[in-house]
């Protein structure tokens, strides 16, 4: 069959992959919109997945909290039901101090060893305790889940499966090379494992922790002599890497970046233990802490940057007859600049995912709006990365708009959402 050449060129243009924008057209988004997907797509899946357990494995009464009885997060204070207001505020506030006290001192540990070149013993006391958490916090949720939803299986095979599971996620994560999606998904298994089970602390608990965790990270983070920044200079100042669960949106290598010369811009995130759940159900080490920037490669030639980056950087100055002013820090097109490689530590997954697990065992309707607001503090942090280019604290935003829109949410959006659709008013 003949066809016309008005009918051949169109599906010839429908056909043709499209062009990218000119360099002088290209917006921020379309230049960092692939990074910030890149972290925030890891995020979303660990959040949906602790939303799924703590929704298939919930536990009211009396018993919602009898898991994690005695553990770091309890360590002052067991919340009772009928205790008063005071009494668990207090007693909130309380665990929350000894918690935040215990990943301080870790975090001071790991920089000592650190500093004495002693890496073969944190990673030792990762693994065992990325062993922990595969073999014993995951069976567990393994079990609860099969007897949820009425799924038979011998005990022999479940083992096997545990043990195969975990020694190759302990293996893959600290000790072997692997395919990096496969890292990656050992990653946010991790996380959200961990995750539900912070869920489980009592309600006061809970937010409280969340609260001061975020004070603690600006703290730790811009202080001077602070635990997480201390560590990062040191591992800037050796240019290695820091021995920590982070999640690693691309494959960046440090001998690659030497070759390279004067490292690149880098997001890291320090670790510390968050350990200490239960003590017959230890969660060993992972990892929290913030976004910063390795300022080794900024003005520095060589530096590793992001191609579309450096494109519009490059295009823009060239293309454009307009001189920079140097007293206006956003006249310049490097004004604003993302890592080419972000890394975001697992301690973030995991609270990020308490909260929302936490508002699921509300609403899902108050989860989702957390989920939002989580989303929105991290796209925020991570302008400010690209602007302020050092080291900045991940926790501090999300966690304050999810706070505050769970508040919102349940005390004063839901009541009249449920007064609206009772007397059946629409609007």
């Amino acid at each position: 069959r003949r066809t016309t050449p008005r009918a051949r060129g169109v599906g010839w243009a429908k056909m043709r992959p499209a062009r990218p924008l000119p360099a002088d057209q290209m917006s921020v988004l379309d230049a960092v919109g692939v990074e910030i997907v890149a972290i925030i797509s890891p995020v979303s899946i660990c959040m949906f997945l602790c939303v799924v357990l703590v929704r298939l494995l919930r536990v009211d009464g009396d018993n919602a909290t009898a898991n994690i009885q005695g553990g770091i997060a309890s360590a002052a204070y067991n919340e009772e039901a009928g205790d008063s207001t005071a009494t668990k505020a207090s007693g909130a506030l309380l665990n929350s101090l000894v918690f935040v006290a215990f990943i301080t001192c870790a975090t001071f540990g790991i920089f000592f060893l650190f500093k004495h070149n002693c890496t073969k013993l944190i990673w030792g006391y990762l693994g065992f305790s990325g062993l922990l958490i595969f073999g014993v916090l995951g069976a567990v949720i393994g079990m609860e889940v099969l007897q949820k939803l009425n799924i038979a299986l011998d005990m022999i095979t479940f083992t096997l499966w545990v043990w195969n599971f975990s020694v190759v996620g302990v293996l893959v994560t600290f000790f072997w090379p692997a395919p990096l999606v496969m890292k990656q998904g050992y990653l946010i298994t991790i996380g959200t494992i961990v995750a539900f089970y912070f869920t489980r602390i009592p309600e006061w608990t809970t937010w409280t922790l969340l609260v001061a965790m975020a004070l603690y990270d600006v703290v730790a983070v811009l202080a001077p002599g602070g635990p997480l920044r201390v560590l990062v200079e040191l591992a800037q100042e050796r240019n290695e890497d820091i021995p920590a669960l982070v999640y690693e949106a691309r494959p960046v290598t440090r001998e690659t970046r030497r070759e390279m010369g004067g490292g690149i811009l880098e997001s890291v995130m320090a670790s510390a233990s968050v350990g200490g759940i239960d003590q017959s159900k230890s969660t060993g080490g992972g990892s929290y802490g913030s976004l910063n920037v390795d300022m080794h490669g900024v003005g520095v030639g060589g530096g590793e940057h992001s191609p579309l980056m450096r494109e519009n950087i490059v295009s823009g100055n060239e293309s454009s007859g307009r001189a920079v002013n140097p007293d206006d820090p956003f006249s310049d097109e490097r004004a604003f600049e993302l890592p080419d490689a972000i890394k975001l530590g697992l301690g973030d997954f995991i609270f990020y995912s308490v909260l929302v697990g936490r508002a699921a065992l509300y609403t899902l309707f108050t989860s989702i709006a957390c989920y939002f607001a989580i989303i929105q503090g991290l796209m925020g942090t991570l302008f400010l990365l690209g602007f302020a280019k050092k080291t900045l604290p991940a926790l501090p935003i999300s966690i304050a708009l999810g706070v505050v829109t769970y508040v919102a949410c349940r005390f004063a959006l839901e009541p009249v959402v449920q007064q609206m659709a009772t007397r059946g008013l629409v609007f």
